[in-house]
């Protein structure tokens, strides 16, 4: 009997533990309002083939994360956030009338900026909250994923921005931070974030992101904090970075030193794969 009800409680604390991190199906811990932000903005420009509280839900879903596909079921959802309230990446932006006279939602993607996938507009739009259409009938917002939370993503990002102005030097000592190479500062900022080593340069990290993690050879289908190799005109991998979303890159260059840089002409042309070895 004794055992029994030991079972018994340790069913319980386990049920209550899943509770506590699922709220109707949604596990929160891996999942940021960056990454939902970042997997809208994907659409940008696409034909609208669903409407925008179906989209929204589409998206979300994507995730992990399931929620009602009708404005009126969407608006009561997580939290509110009222007009001129903050918002953050993620968030799910309302317009109408009134709020029991809803006509669109849309994602809250940073910037000031939304993405709304509404059938008049025939394609799917990243807007400016202080446009003329959007400022008249913007009510508010709710918030899915709490503030604050945080995902092994964002420890990677968070742990690379330290080292931001650390100077290049080529072959740099692994075993200080006084100086870094692309490499030396990936290997650091991924040990500072999760605890485990990547092997010591660009071309060995990229056997093992192959071997282990996802890969994909198109930049904008990585997420924050995936790995991005680059290769010379030889078609040698010469260099590693860490995207950081939206078309930003952390990484060490022999002119800036450790710096957030973005996707210009060159690094796209240079771009050779990413992977994802976080998830």
């Amino acid at each position: 009997m004794g055992m029994v009800r030991q079972r018994k409680i340790l069913l319980s604390a386990a049920l209550l533990l899943m509770l506590v991190l699922f709220t109707g199906g949604q596990a929160f811990a891996q999942v940021t309002g960056r990454d939902v932000a970042n997997e809208a903005l994907k659409y940008e420009g696409s034909r609208v083939v669903m409407e925008s509280a179906q989209s929204v839900q589409y998206i979300y879903r994507k995730l992990g994360i399931q929620l009602p596909g009708t404005l009126d079921a969407l608006s009561r959802q997580g939290t509110l956030v009222r007009k001129g309230e903050t918002l953050q990446p993620g968030d799910i932006v309302f317009f109408g009338t009134s709020s029991s006279r809803l006509m669109a939602a849309g994602i809250f993607v940073g910037n000031n900026r939304f993405i709304i996938s509404h059938t008049p507009y025939n394609t799917i739009r990243v807007m400016s909250l202080s446009s003329t259409e959007a400022s008249r009938y913007y009510l508010g917002a709710r918030r899915i994923i709490p503030a604050g939370v945080s995902s092994i993503r964002e420890r990677v990002i968070r742990e690379g921005l330290k080292y931001v102005g650390t100077p290049y030097e080529y072959n740099s000592n692994r075993s200080s931070t006084a100086t870094m190479d692309c490499s030396d500062f990936v290997r650091r900022t991924y040990y500072d974030a999760t605890g485990k080593w990547l092997p010591g340069n660009s071309r060995t990290q990229a056997a093992y992101v192959r071997q282990y993690g996802k890969v994909t050879t198109n930049w904008r289908n990585l997420k924050r904090g995936d790995l991005m190799f680059f290769r010379s005109s030889t078609g040698t991998i010469n260099h590693v970075a860490i995207y950081m979303g939206d078309g930003r890159i952390l990484h060490a260059t022999r002119s800036r030193g450790v710096h957030v840089g973005s996707m210009t002409s060159y690094w796209i042309n240079c771009f050779y794969f990413g992977g994802n070895i976080l998830d």
